[in-house]
């Protein structure tokens, strides 16, 4: 009866251990992926050119308060009003 119970435990630990390695992995990968950020774009597969095509360029300033349709719609109310 011994032997089963330490059989028992012994499959238990080689599983948690398997479990722990996988999650080590998908730790490391994740920060990985934390610390590169705003190095790399993700890609589909399916882009031409060099990466950096694709990557955010922050020299870019776009004014967000605003919507385009805003000109529209102001100038529809002025003429309605």
């Amino acid at each position: 009866m011994s032997n089963d119970k330490e059989q028992v435990m012994s499959d238990y630990i080689k599983k948690l251990e398997k479990e722990n390695l996988k999650l080590v992995i998908e730790n490391a990968n994740l920060k990985d992926k934390l610390i590169n950020a705003g190095e790399y774009a993700e890609t589909d597969g399916y882009e031409v050119g060099s990466a950096s095509d694709y990557e955010d360029d922050r020299q870019l300033n776009f004014n967000f308060g605003r919507r385009a349709g805003d000109k529209v719609r102001e100038q529809f109310n002025r003429e309605c009003d």
